[in-house]
């Protein structure tokens, strides 16, 4: 059972949880108690927030249980394709990692098939439970095309030039991306009944009726989620390029070779560099937002960079990826603030 668990990356899920709970906290909350921050600021008065008469419901309108199913939903669905993606990688694990193969060995490869269809068919049940009580049907495509596009790619589009790696980056954007499409409706829903907020002189202000901003900040996630998860992948080409190369693998690194796979990382990354440098200079003018992306977020990205263009060994490609998922997880982080920015 402990191997069957290591098989679903606890920590590549646990990440996942932490987008979907930031999303929702941080970025919708966040948004919101920003906005009503403002309002406060442009009063005048010296109102302290506590005094306002807030609208019943302010806050994320997404009911906190089938918030809660929607996590278990997308992070079921996720372990289940780690599983199933281990149960056709074996062989070229044992050349790449032969100290860490499971299935086969710990786990029978009829206990991960069977673990990988009982994960997905629960995450699919979640998954329409959710689409179905919030009547936004057409969100139960998500989980559908999940479960889908996790079996093809762990069976045929990871050996594939260029599709797996955009494959896994759409999956990955869709995590924070699912959050807005079920908060979004609904606050727009919510907003049309016009709540408004009391302040303490008697006077009433209409709460905002567009959310765009807060679909700039969801945007924004969706992007750097994509991006930079491309660039995880070709980490990943790289530093299994040996037994990608034994399995038949058409990869970036084995079909253009790795100077062109090292430079596409270096172009991703100054993407998301020049990405972050210009939100910065257009929006976010605080001294916190200034060190936290400028030291934090693109001080990881800079590294990352640096060690992928000197790696030569597989230790090395594998350090840069991991100096790129401290830069995504520092992104994700960012969120938290949102809240208190001015």
């Amino acid at each position: 059972m402990k191997d069957l668990f290591t098989l679903s990356r606890p920590i590549n899920l646990l990440i996942i949880a932490a987008t979907m709970v930031v999303m929702r906290e941080g970025v919708v909350r966040g948004f919101l108690e920003r906005g009503l921050s403002q309002l406060v600021a442009q009063d005048g008065n010296g109102f302290a927030r506590e005094a306002l008469e807030l609208p019943a419901g302010f806050g994320p309108q997404l009911p906190l249980p089938l918030f809660i199913l929607l996590v278990l939903s997308t992070v079921l669905i996720a372990a289940a394709g780690n599983i199933i993606n281990d149960y056709f990688d074996t062989r070229i694990d044992r050349v790449n990692k032969p100290d860490a193969v499971i299935v086969g060995r710990t786990v029978k490869r009829r206990v991960a098939m069977t673990a990988h269809l009982v994960l997905s068919g629960l995450g699919l049940v979640l998954g329409l439970i959710v689409a179905w009580r919030t009547g936004q049907f057409r969100w139960a495509l998500i989980p559908a095309f999940a479960i889908g596009a996790l079996w093809t790619y762990s069976t045929h589009y990871k050996r594939q030039l260029i599709i797996g790696n955009g494959l896994v980056a759409t999956l990955t954007a869709l995590v924070p991306l699912t959050v807005g499409l079920y908060e979004i409706p609904l606050l727009r829903t919510w907003f049309a009944t016009g709540p408004v907020i009391g302040m303490p002189n008697g006077e009433l202000y209409q709460m905002e009726a567009s959310v765009q901003e807060l679909w700039y900040f969801i945007l924004i996630y969706t992007a750097f989620a994509f991006v930079s998860t491309l660039v995880r992948e070709l980490q990943k080409d790289m530093a299994d390029i040996k037994g990608d190369a034994q399995e038949g693998c058409r990869t970036i690194p084995i079909v253009w070779g790795m100077r062109w796979a090292k430079g596409l990382v270096l172009f991703y990354i100054g993407v998301l560099v020049a990405g972050l440098l210009l939100l910065r200079m257009t929006s976010l003018h605080d001294p916190f937002s200034y060190w936290y992306i400028g030291i934090g977020v693109i001080g990881c990205l800079l590294l990352s960079a640096g060690f992928t263009y000197q790696a030569v060994a597989r230790i090395e490609h594998v350090r840069a990826g991991q100096l790129m998922k401290a830069a995504m997880v520092l992104a994700i982080g960012y969120a938290l603030f949102i809240r208190i920015l001015p």
